[in-house]
């Protein structure tokens, strides 16, 4: 009996999105879904690159590219996004009713600027 590799949907944004710099070393070869959007508002700033930040609710829904990757593939992106200490890897909903794994910057371990920068987004 042969065994299929278990698939993940992923969505992104920033250098990963089909085309740009990250994109042909990491998902060249991946099923590439379509583009769309965050179900729910999220704040995508560029302090250094692109971060999504984990405030639901604030900002805009996302456009991001959804990308159906294998184990392999998801293991080396989370080590390009330096999970889980610069971003977090999280399930949300798209709006197309997919549940996929994004990448949100982990705002616990980083600069003060930054906290300063999501701290006002509370107000």
């Amino acid at each position: 009996m042969l065994r299929t590799e278990k698939k993940h949907l992923l969505a992104v944004y920033g250098t990963l999105r089909k085309g740009y710099g990250n994109y042909a070393s990491y998902l060249l070869t991946a099923t590439y879904l379509g583009t769309v959007t965050t179900l729910e508002k999220y704040r995508l700033v560029v302090i250094d690159y692109p971060c999504l930040l984990p405030f639901n609710g604030e900002g805009h829904q996302v456009m991001v590219d959804l990308f159906d990757i294998d184990a392999s593939t998801l293991k080396k992106i989370d080590a390009l996004e330096e999970h889980p200490t610069v971003y977090q890897r999280k399930k949300i909903e798209m709006s197309n009713g997919d549940l996929a794994w994004i990448y949100f910057r982990n705002i616990d371990h980083q600069p003060p600027y930054l906290k300063a920068y999501t701290d006002q987004t509370k107000i």
